[in-house]
């Protein structure tokens, strides 16, 4: 299973960067995205436009490669006919699908060093010190929770003939209530939950925090605990889901477009 998976992740990153769009997605979106934080940011504090120009904006590329694309792969394989195959291979189709999220995955992390290197190149900005043990790893686990979250969209959205339709629904609004480019604090208290609830919300937390130079676990305590309850959370509600998409299926046979 394991050379099926490494398998997927090679034949999904060359699927991927053969299109135009997300080579747009990847090269483009990121300067445009940097530019725009930094725009709106650009007189505040060093910390702050770090905070919310250097992560905001690079968190917001990886978010549209891992998330936006691995659901959207689903939808993609439906309309090539080839979705049906994959679900009964012999290979599970889970393995398949973590493999497609693992190849955005790495495309995400290239966009987001674009968006890193404009910002620094171009406008300067200060990169602060940092705990290198701490950042890292909890920039590992970041990318952990966030590739569990879209093992979950694409699993939700397996059985939908709409799913770009709702990716295209539900990319803005996640930048808007997870906290990329501004504080949550702003949001009104009825959309406060809403991000409580969400894995992006406490994974962007987590890099802030981890950003000081005087960072110690205690610091990022409260939200690598809350990010890991909401992984476990994830992950169980999508093996659930695995198992329903996949007794649903083959007793519907309604995978295909038709």
């Amino acid at each position: 299973m394991m050379r099926a998976l490494l398998h997927s992740v090679k034949v999904q990153m060359g699927l991927s960067i053969a299109r135009p769009m997300f080579k747009f997605i990847i090269i483009v979106n990121p300067l445009f995205l940097s530019t725009l934080a930094f725009f709106i940011y650009g007189s505040s504090s060093p910390e702050r436009i770090f905070h919310y120009v250097v992560l905001g904006s690079g968190f917001m590329a990886l978010w549209s490669s891992i998330v936006y694309s691995s659901a959207s792969d689903v939808q993609r394989e439906r309309f090539y006919g080839t979705l049906e195959l994959l679900f009964v291979a012999p290979v599970p189709f889970a393995a398949i699908l973590i493999g497609k999220i693992i190849g955005n995955m790495v495309w995400g992390l290239i966009s987001m060093v674009i968006a890193f290197l404009s910002l620094v190149l171009l406008f300067r900005i200060e990169v602060p010190a940092v705990q290198p043990l701490l950042f890292f790893g909890s920039f590992v686990f970041v990318l952990l929770a966030i590739s569990v979250f879209s093992f979950f969209l694409s699993l939700a959205f397996t059985l939908s003939r709409q799913t770009n339709a709702l990716m295209n629904f539900i990319e803005y609004p996640i930048y808007l209530i997870c906290g990329f480019l501004f504080p949550i604090a702003i949001l009104p208290d009825w959309v406060k939950p809403i991000s409580y609830l969400l894995p992006p919300t406490w994974a962007i937390e987590l890099l802030r925090k981890a950003t000081d130079e005087n960072a110690t676990f205690s610091v990022v305590a409260m939200p690598l605990f809350a990010l890991t309850a909401l992984v476990l959370i994830y992950i169980a509600i999508g093996y659930v889901c695995y198992r329903a998409v996949e007794n649903k299926a083959r007793i519907n046979g309604k995978l295909g477009v038709y």
